[in-house]
């Protein structure tokens, strides 16, 4: 994660978009001893090239992201082949992704 967005989390300056602050308050009620971070860059490889995907809520004690999907996720073939590719990326590198549907 890069400074800023540490520095971010640290001091707990909500630049956060609400339904991502939610999502994060319904995971900590129920997940209270996981490490839970917002905008989390995680790496990957996809035919062998290294991508980074930024992850809403990254769960990194049970090593899933959730990914908030709102009207932009839904609105071209090319971006929903991509996000394709991320989720099969990540799941190759072991992690649980987790979409989460939104109305904007």
């Amino acid at each position: 994660m890069n400074w800023a967005k540490r520095k971010m989390y640290e001091l707990r300056n909500n630049q956060f978009r609400p339904e991502q602050i939610e999502l994060y308050k319904q995971i900590r009620a129920l997940r209270a001893n996981s490490d839970l971070l917002m905008e989390y860059e995680v790496s990957y490889k996809y035919d062998d090239e290294e991508r980074i995907c930024i992850g809403d809520i990254v769960d990194l004690t049970r090593k899933e992201i959730f990914r908030l999907n709102g009207p932009i996720h839904h609105s071209s073939e090319k971006r929903i082949m991509r996000d394709e590719i991320q989720k099969e990326g990540l799941e190759a590198e072991g992690w649980k992704v987790t979409d989460v549907d939104v109305d904007l």
